[in-house]
């Protein structure tokens, strides 16, 4: 160790310091993608219309504040990282806490009034599933950069990924868009998001 110098060294260094919060956990790294169910304050750094930073959002949370979570306490997210042995929550990927070190156990690429439907954020300012996926591919080359691409590679590929997302997509377009609602039943627009979550599956998957 003493005998390393140069950027050898401080690889190394960075190394232990991005795994360490991660020690002790059954996976690496969880990863997510989706709409409020999950969004953990993505929303609050947006032009959106749609945001949960004021009471009680929060109240029941860490310091009983809110933080961007459509939620008074935590997410169902929230309770996962800590079941799989997580110290804290990956950060939401727009915030303020996303920083280097906090990237160690993953990040948070949801956006409140999104769905698999591209068209359901837009009339709301939030970040499309195609556009959580631009973010994605941002956050692997920060971490393959400050990791190397061996060790960010298998941070990837044994991470959790979770999407949740659907409930948008009808309850804030297709049921009050009559564009949709006319050309297509409500079988059609499934089929629709169907074919759109399983091109965003397929382009995630590209990405690892």
């Amino acid at each position: 160790m003493q005998k390393m110098r140069g950027s050898g060294y401080r690889v190394l260094v960075l190394f232990s310091c991005f795994f360490c919060q991660s020690r002790g956990a059954i996976v690496p790294a969880l990863i997510m993608f989706g709409d409020s169910i999950v969004d953990v304050g993505n929303n609050n750094n947006l032009l959106s219309i749609v945001k949960s930073n004021f009471p009680p959002y929060g109240r029941d949370f860490i310091d009983q504040r809110p933080t961007g979570r459509f939620c008074n306490g935590k997410l169902a997210v929230d309770f996962s990282a800590e079941y799989l042995g997580f110290s804290s929550y990956p950060p939401a990927f727009l915030s303020r806490e996303a920083r280097n070190e906090n990237f160690s156990i993953g990040a948070n690429f949801a956006s409140a009034s999104s769905g698999y439907y591209d068209a359901t954020s837009v009339p709301f300012g939030a970040i499309s599933l195609t556009r959580q996926l631009s973010y994605y591919r941002a956050y692997q080359n920060r971490v393959t950069s400050m990791i190397g691409r061996e060790n960010a590679r298998r941070l990837f590929s044994k991470g959790i990924h979770i999407l949740s997302a659907g409930s948008s997509d009808f309850l804030q377009n297709y049921y009050i868009n009559p564009l949709l609602n006319i050309l297509n039943t409500p079988d059609q627009f499934s089929d629709i998001l169907m074919r759109s979550y399983s091109e965003f599956i397929q382009e995630q998957g590209e990405l690892e």
